[in-house]
């Protein structure tokens, strides 16, 4: 191959996981007819309907993706951007969105990238302020993906897989309730599909509470199937006039405050020292302090209801007497 051809696709393909497209060869001289002679040699690999992966480029689920995206000039979306975006582990299907009307939108065949099925789907507004380059791929932002998998409630997900993806992308800090609520409002008014499914995941967060963590919810939810009624979450706590703590869950009336404690907690001597003060503070305030690890939780939810209950109750009795 000559070597300024080679240095020209080797430039393009290397921004693209180890792809190009047919006329991006064509835009480095490189002729049709020799595109097929490096087919039959093993120099490219197919890869999708226009495009190929340079020999000896190692596959992955990124550059799956990228390659749809570079395949059908589209962007990463519902499944494929919730993935890239972290909001969930596996990359479930390989969904990219184009343009109504584009001729990716139009074509007849199915795209297939590798051994996988691309889904195409459409969209009458693609906008820029949409668009982010998400771990090196054209990716729908937060929002978009969020309505995305929104619309796909009930067939292809659930409401509660649903709210835990939304309570991920709270809790990574790439969105948040009110920014999301706000979000709500503009799609109602341009009749989005998934706006009903989105506000009813946001209204189950509003009705349990702000929460940081999954395992807050969890917890939560632990309270509410075994009839414990719910604290109020994320609450900041004062004594003498000054902050003591921010702590997750806190029964007001009964001064009685609950923690879940995730498996990162006490990773250091100046963090389990910085804990025993505050937990100090608070209960020097007169309150009682309640904490529950990760696997108590999960393995034992209903002791860890019934504890609380208890301490209700005995809070409340020790109130009623004085």
């Amino acid at each position: 191959m000559d070597p300024a051809k080679r240095l020209a696709i080797d430039h393009v393909a290397s921004s693209q996981f180890g792809h190009i497209t047919r006329l991006q060869l064509a835009d480095c001289d490189v002729h049709r007819s020799t595109v097929d002679r490096w087919l039959r040699s093993g120099a490219l690999v197919r890869a999708g309907t226009r495009t190929f992966r340079l020999a000896g480029v190692p596959t992955s689920a990124q550059g799956c993706v990228a390659a749809a995206c570079i395949d059908t000039n589209g962007v990463a979306s519902h499944w494929s951007a919730a993935w890239l975006h972290g909001l969930v582990s596996d990359l479930r299907a390989i969904d990219v969105t184009v343009p109504k009307g584009s001729s990716s939108a139009r074509g007849a065949a199915p795209v297939r990238i590798g051994a996988r099925d691309v889904r195409v789907h459409t969209s009458t507004s693609v906008p820029l302020d949409d668009i982010l380059i998400v771990r090196g791929v054209q990716t729908m932002s937060v929002a978009r993906t969020l309505m995305g998998l929104a619309a796909m409630v009930p067939i292809e997900l659930d409401e509660a897989a649903l709210l835990a993806i939304v309570s991920t992308a709270v809790d990574d800090r790439k969105a948040s309730d009110p920014w999301l609520w706000w979000l709500l409002a503009r799609r109602r008014c341009r009749g989005r599909n998934g706006v009903l499914a989105l506000e009813a995941a946001l209204a189950e967060r509003a009705r349990l509470g702000p929460t940081e963590s999954w395992l807050e919810r969890e917890f939560l939810r632990v309270l509410e199937a075994n009839g414990v009624p719910l604290p109020r979450t994320q609450r900041v706590i004062r004594r003498a006039g000054r902050f003591a703590a921010r702590v997750d869950c806190s029964y007001d009336d009964e001064d009685l405050i609950v923690e879940a404690l995730g498996y990162a907690f006490h990773r250091s001597r100046e963090q389990m020292a910085a804990d025993v003060r505050r937990i100090n503070e608070l209960q020097l305030g007169g309150r009682t302090v309640l904490q529950f690890t990760t696997s108590q939780i999960v393995e034992q939810p209903v002791w860890v209801a019934r504890t609380v209950h208890e301490h209700l109750l005995a809070r409340r009795a020790r109130s009623g007497a004085a």
